[in-house]
């Protein structure tokens, strides 16, 4: 006899075991028919020392190939958004000068067309820009999460950024961030 099964919920504890691990019923006043044989290793017991005896599963460098080349895809994926919102801007400040107007009325509703692109393009572009050369630090992760979920709004841009949001999160590309997952 190895082990004393735990009558409230079937879960194998050693015989030492006070109380189940599981449940926590007591264990000490049950009848010797709740004794059972099994092998060790399935007792609740040596399962969980087995699992604390053994070095942290799967512990992933900080420098590896998936976090690498997710950042460097990053990187391509701000300097395109970037030099698009400076496009943006630029169309701003053209329609900001009304030029090609045919009325008063036309040249007002430019004029104001082009003052919310032309912020719009100079405050993203100003975004992207710094995210653009952002070094590889843990708060650089989180800005990241950002600027790929700034693109998702657009559809457009959906095809890349639902695979860059995917690498994004994997373990690999936080533990070359220094991010534990």
């Amino acid at each position: 006899m190895n082990g004393i099964r735990c009558p409230q919920c079937d879960l194998v504890n050693l015989l030492t075991a006070e109380h189940c691990h599981r449940c926590g019923k007591l264990l000490s006043d049950l009848p010797q028919t709740a004794q059972v044989s099994v092998p060790v290793e399935q007792t609740f017991q040596a399962q969980q020392a087995q699992m604390s005896s053994r070095p942290p599963a799967g512990r992933i460098s900080q420098d590896n190939e998936t976090g690498r080349k997710t950042f460097m895809w990053y990187r391509v994926y701000c300097g395109v958004l970037l030099f698009l919102y400076i496009f943006v801007a630029f169309m701003g400040i053209l329609l900001l000068s009304g030029f090609g107007a045919e009325s008063q009325q036309d040249e007002m509703e430019m004029m104001i067309t082009g003052a919310v692109y032309g912020v719009i393009g100079f405050v993203f572009a100003v975004a992207y820009g710094i995210a653009l050369f952002l070094p590889r630090k843990p708060y650089n992760w989180v800005v990241g999460i950002v600027m790929i979920a700034i693109g998702l709004t657009s559809c457009c841009f959906l095809p890349a950024t639902v695979p860059l949001l995917i690498f994004w999160l994997k373990p690999e590309t936080k533990a070359y961030f220094g991010r534990e997952s």
